[in-house]
């Protein structure tokens, strides 16, 4: 089916965007700022820092790397239990001692009866904004 002058534009229209977007490209990613831009961006290639570098030394030196930063990661979450537990400690006999009541789990319930479901108990609000402010900021030495 012939659609005329309206098939005729748009056959010419296809053939401008069909040639014109490879040329338009060649012509924007041919400046060599653009290409190192764009080879560097998308990490294109990537060599070893030097042609002589042992890549099996460098491999192993990664791999002592992240066993130590796993070691270090278990020491902080060593210590971040410790800090926490002193904390819930710390909250309990603070508890005690004004005359709240403490659960086992650590969480006080005010004498208002707010607590642990969500209420407006004082010393749970103080405790969870301690524990959220604390948290990533610990590390032991």
């Amino acid at each position: 089916m012939v659609l005329g002058r309206a098939g005729l534009r748009l056959e010419a229209q296809k053939f401008v965007v069909y040639v014109g977007i490879p040329i338009v490209a060649s012509v924007a990613y041919n400046e060599p700022s653009v290409q190192k831009w764009s080879a560097d961006y998308f990490q294109f290639m990537k060599y070893p820092s030097n042609p002589k570098t042992n890549l099996k030394e460098e491999f192993e030196q990664l791999q002592k790397e992240r066993e130590e930063q796993l070691v270090q990661e278990k020491r902080n979450r060593k210590g971040r239990e410790e800090y926490l537990s002193q904390l819930k400690k710390l909250s309990l006999e603070r508890g005690k001692g004004s005359g709240n009541s403490a659960e086992a789990d650590g969480e006080t319930v005010d004498q208002k009866g707010g607590g642990s479901d969500g209420g407006v108990g004082g010393g749970a609000v103080t405790l969870q904004l301690i524990l959220t402010t604390h948290q990533k900021v610990y590390e032991p030495i």
